[in-house]
C-alpha cells in the first residue's frame, strides 16, 4: 500500500522497514501507517498459513467490507495463486456483492468470470 504521509508508493517496499527487525518508526509512525490492520490480524477465520509472511502478501478491505485487496509482496507476485489461497480467494469473489482485487504493485486482477485487469488510480 502507498503511504502518503512517507512518500511511500505502492508496491515498493517502505524504506523504514527491515524484513528482521520491522519498522524503524513504530512509535513515531504516521497515522496512515497507525489505522492500517491486515485481515490476518483481525479475524480469527484465517489460519497460519494467511501470515503474511508466509502467504505472500496482505489482505485488507475497502467499501465496508464489499471490496477486498490482496496486496502481493512485488518479490512475490504470484503466491497468492497457490493453494488455499487461490481457490478461496476465487470462492469469495463469487460472493454476492462481493469484489476481489489482487495487486502487484500497481497493476492488478479483479477475480470474476472472466478475470479482468485493472490498474491503480
Amino acid at each position: 500500500m502507498g503511504v502518503t504521509a512517507l512518500g511511500k508508493p505502492a508496491g515498493k517496499w517502505c524504506r523504514q522497514f527491515s524484513k528482521t527487525s520491522g519498522c524503524a518508526i513504530y512509535e513515531d509512525r504516521p497515522d496512515d501507517c497507525r489505522v492500517f490492520n491486515c485481515l490476518w490480524l483481525l479475524t480469527g477465520a484465517l489460519d497460519e498459513s494467511w501470515k503474511p509472511t508466509t502467504a505472500g502478501f496482505v489482505l485488507h478491505s475497502e467499501l465496508g467490507g464489499a471490496r477486498l485487496v490482496v496486496e502481493c509482496d512485488p518479490a512475490r507476485p504470484h503466491d497468492w495463486r497457490r493453494a488455499p489461497y487461490e481457490a478461496t480467494l476465487r470462492l469469495w469473489a463469487a460472493a454476492e456483492g462481493q469484489e476481489v482485487l489482487v495487486f502487484a504493485g500497481s497493476r492488478g486482477v479483479r477475480l470474476g468470470a472472466p478475470d479482468t485487469p485493472v490498474r491503480r488510480a
